[in-house]
């Protein structure tokens, strides 16, 4: 093998190893609370994803869960999970060592253009299964977005990209003041779930509601939520869903519609997703999978050889205009959660410095909007 190939254990002195072990290469990426590296494990000769956390070590009082939940997600296997190879949890630096998958990401897809129908379908469905996996152990991702959804190139000849899901353990790591306790908001604003925004714990059906906001975000190439303050587009989630355009596909207005309800009891589960997905218009019929272990929802064992037939699926309703949504803020009362915080949205409120679709927030809901915008905020 040649010097340049990055899997070659280096003789590297071990004072110029990360943590003794990591010899780093190249940065694949810096966020708010971590830098990710090409890395070369030195002790098994592998190339890896060191994401290396800027903050400090886990909660001393969390520390028994937080381990848990790693060891957990380092035990499961599945083709739309990013590994997790090893962790440093304890004391800086704080690591986690996860498989390298060399694609894009679908915000990098995004930021090119629209996605066809067919491949957000796809890339739903196997984001979903993933989900659905984790779910039914216990653990929440909290921080579903285009930046953790990676498309991992196919192996062989005739394969597609498959939507990989990273980032699972973040929210049980440090990363400065953003992860900490199970309690703590985590997760990137713009693609918090309304029950987040008021200060409640994620739940699985938060991660749903970001997986809806992920995809309306692919379909249109817009950002829900987009062109408000900060401060507005946490407060418009929790009285009014996203803006569905009317030139979806009617079955895909109806599901996202559902996947972006505000209450949690209305949404989708992410282990009926996946069937939901699949009978999207374009989404054909996956051949029979490897494992049943694999997949988590698949059709009945004679689906993949009958014709199904559809019943037609009603359009979604009409979702109510920016005025009509204004009007209905106004009147609501928002109840958070979170301290026992109660605010209502004023209808008088002056609006001169806010976009004129909503309502200023009065106190103390700008408090904690603000306070909540410091916590996840960019």
């Amino acid at each position: 093998m040649t010097d340049t190939d990055t899997t070659q254990p280096a003789d590297t002195p071990v004072v110029d190893l990360f943590d003794g072990r990591y010899r780093l290469g190249r940065v694949l990426g810096t966020g708010g609370y971590a830098r990710v590296y090409e890395a070369v494990d030195t002790q098994l000769g592998r190339t890896v994803a060191l994401k290396v956390m800027t903050g400090d070590g886990a909660d001393p009082s969390d520390m028994a869960r937080v381990r848990s939940e790693i060891r957990l997600l380092a035990s499961l296997s599945h083709p739309s999970l990013v590994t997790l190879y090893d962790a440093k949890l304890s004391s800086p630096p704080t690591y986690l060592a996860m498989e390298l998958i060399a694609g894009p990401t679908l915000g990098d897809v995004i930021a090119r253009g629209t996605v066809t129908p067919a491949d957000a379908a796809r890339y739903g469905r196997e984001i979903a299964e993933a989900l659905s996996v984790v779910h039914a152990r216990g653990i929440v991702h909290r921080d579903v977005k285009p930046s953790n959804i990676l498309l991992r190139p196919p192996a062989h000849t005739g394969e597609r990209t498959r939507a990989t899901l990273a980032d699972f353990g973040i929210a049980a790591l440090v990363g400065a003041t953003r992860v900490t306790r199970a309690d703590t908001v985590v997760g990137t604003a713009a693609y918090l779930s309304p029950e987040q925004a008021r200060g409640m714990p994620a739940a699985p059906a938060s991660d749903v509601y970001a997986l809806g906001l992920v995809l309306l975000e692919a379909l249109t190439g817009r950002r829900a939520f987009g062109g408000r303050t900060p401060h507005e587009a946490l407060a418009a989630r929790l009285v009014s869903p996203p803006e569905i355009p009317d030139h979806l596909p009617g079955p895909w207005r109806t599901l996202l519609a559902r996947m972006t309800a505000i209450d949690p009891a209305e949404r989708p589960d992410a282990a009926s997703l996946g069937a939901e997905f699949r009978a999207l218009p374009g989404e054909p019929l996956p051949p029979t999978p490897l494992g049943a272990a694999a997949l988590v929802d698949g059709p009945p064992s004679d689906a993949v050889t009958r014709t199904r037939v559809l019943a037609p699926v009603p359009d979604a309703p009409r979702r109510p205009n920016r005025r009509t949504a204004v009007i209905v803020a106004s009147v609501l009362a928002v109840l958070l959660a979170a301290g026992g915080i109660t605010a209502a949205v004023a209808l008088n409120a002056p609006t001169a410095a806010s976009d004129p679709g909503l309502p200023s927030l009065p106190a103390p809901l700008d408090q904690h909007v603000n306070d909540l915008w410091k916590e996840v905020g960019p």
